[in-house]
């Protein structure tokens, strides 16, 4: 292989493995995982795209200049909504059914959302890259007027919470206690109800199962759901029922981590959509090593004097 060469994914992207949301988007152990990555707006720094692509910068500066004249050509982009009302009223029974489950109320109680139909061909992007595993069995797509097995896809079940327990108890003073996850989105939460139901106040969460679209400023996004979005566009099926939330904000639209597209691109002429991660020309296609996520917790005990000021400054649980 030639110095100027980068080191891409010809395979087909519809032959490949993806994170299924029909048993909750588990993504199971890989040595490898495949990245399609934007392009067309700049790259961000990420380490993996450096040590994986065996890429000369020169090269690279090439790639990501053709992607650049080609989005200038695109027309400005125009603000339009992505909610479809009257598909959505004709699909309402089979929403309503679903809208008063606890979970999603749970989930979205701060947020001013609705269930409704979304056309995936409007929705922008702030995601940058998508990962999809090698692992993975592909992920069954319903027909385009199959409704009841869409809303299914969207809404679905519990994302895992498996993980691994790793504990070290030779410590002088505490333990500590490693939980190593396939599942990038794990978090342990407080569980606000704990006390009445004699439960531990601590709970593993695996993340929202549920596809998201948030509208923010006039523009329509897609802020959950990139991968199943990804397989939906391959198999021609454009409309998909979503959690439609009405961002007040940037945090609430969700685009603020650092490896996200920012403000200023997302507001832009040509902003990303979600349907340029299916163009070769806008992205970049590389193996990575997968990663993990850990979650190290530390416990100490320990006897203290009795502060009833500190104790009513705390949060009851």
């Amino acid at each position: 292989m030639g110095a100027d060469q980068i080191v891409l994914l010809n395979r087909p992207p519809f032959e490949r493995h993806f994170v299924n949301a029909a048993n909750g988007g588990e993504v199971l152990n890989s040595p490898n995982v495949d990245v399609y990555e934007l392009i067309g707006w700049g790259l961000d720094d990420y380490t993996y795209r450096n040590c994986a692509t065996s890429v000369r910068q020169k090269e690279l500066t090439k790639r990501v200049k053709r992607a650049r004249k080609i989005l200038e050509e695109r027309e400005r982009y125009m603000d339009g909504p992505a909610l479809l009302r009257e598909k959505t009223e004709g699909v309402r029974p089979l929403l309503t059914g679903v809208c008063h489950r606890k979970d999603l109320g749970e989930e979205y109680e701060a947020f001013n959302w609705e269930l409704g139909v979304v056309d995936l061909r409007h929705l922008l992007a702030f995601q940058r890259r998508l990962v999809f595993s090698h692992a993975l069995p592909g992920m069954c797509i319903p027909a385009k007027d199959d409704w009841p097995q869409l809303v299914s896809l969207a809404l679905g079940s519990q994302r895992t919470t498996r993980h691994h327990l790793l504990c070290n108890k030779n410590t002088i003073d505490g333990m500590d206690i490693r939980l190593h996850s396939s599942n990038p989105d794990l978090q342990v939460r407080l569980s606000g109800n704990a006390s009445h139901e004699n439960r531990s106040p601590i709970s593993l969460y695996g993340g929202s199962p549920f596809f998201e679209v948030a509208e923010f400023r006039g523009r329509w996004f897609l802020r959950d759901g990139y991968h199943r979005a990804y397989r939906l566009l391959q198999a021609g099926v454009h409309q998909m029922p979503a959690v439609v939330i009405h961002a007040r904000t940037i945090e609430e639209l969700g685009a603020t981590d650092p490896w996200f597209f920012d403000e200023e691109q997302l507001f832009s002429d040509r902003p990303p959509r979600v349907t340029d991660f299916l163009d070769d020309n806008l992205i970049l296609r590389y193996e990575r090593t997968a990663l993990r996520k850990v979650i190290h917790i530390r416990i100490e005990e320990s006897l203290e004097p009795f502060d009833e000021t500190e104790e009513l400054q705390g949060e009851e649980i």
